[in-house]
């Protein structure tokens, strides 16, 4: 069965990743980057996952940032990654996304805003790490040796004060705000 993976060069997504594949899962990759993806290229690797797409990021960024609530920055961002994941699942006939998402580890990894992300796809979203705390986490990524390879910087787009409790009334109407169609294509 084949799966999804939102791979970035953090800490959580390759041990996601890890445990999926252990499970027996394919995965293929899919690298949301700003700047480049050279990191990410070397965790597939060491993951071997070979099938791995990669998507500048930047513009889809600027263009939340630039109509939308900054607020709601990482949701809309993220639901746009769910939505992109969903279509390239369709084509590779993928049944899941995996993502590294750790409960309340970020302020978008809330339960109110977890629920808001599902929302935006109709595919089942897996999240092997999410009652993992960041100490299991870091000591798996060094077991497999990925740790070492992962990029620990902060995304530049994200607010100052994100929500942790955002509507999804509200979040539907900040995309409205946006060419969803543009971006997903």
């Amino acid at each position: 069965m084949k799966a999804i993976i939102l791979l970035s060069p953090g800490i959580d997504s390759p041990v996601a990743a890890h445990m999926m594949k252990k499970k027996g899962l394919e995965l293929i990759g899919l690298n949301f980057f700003i700047n480049n993806h050279n990191a990410v290229d070397k965790i597939a690797k060491k993951l071997g996952i070979s099938n791995i797409h990669h998507i500048s990021h930047k513009e889809i960024l600027t263009e939340i940032k630039n109509k939308t609530n900054p607020k709601y920055t990482c949701l809309l961002c993220k639901r746009m990654m769910y939505r992109i994941a969903e279509k390239l699942a369709k084509k590779q006939n993928a049944k899941f996304i995996i993502t590294g998402e750790n409960l309340g580890q970020v302020a978008s990894q809330t339960l109110d805003n977890l629920a808001v992300l599902d929302n935006a796809v109709k595919i089942p979203i897996l999240r092997p790490l999410l009652c993992f705390d960041k100490n299991e986490i870091i000591d798996i990524a060094k077991n497999i040796k990925t740790y070492g390879l992962s990029e620990n910087k902060k995304c530049l787009f994200v607010p100052r004060h994100p929500s942790t409790k955002a509507k999804l009334e509200i979040i539907k109407k900040e995309e409205s705000k946006l060419d969803l169609n543009k971006i997903l294509n």
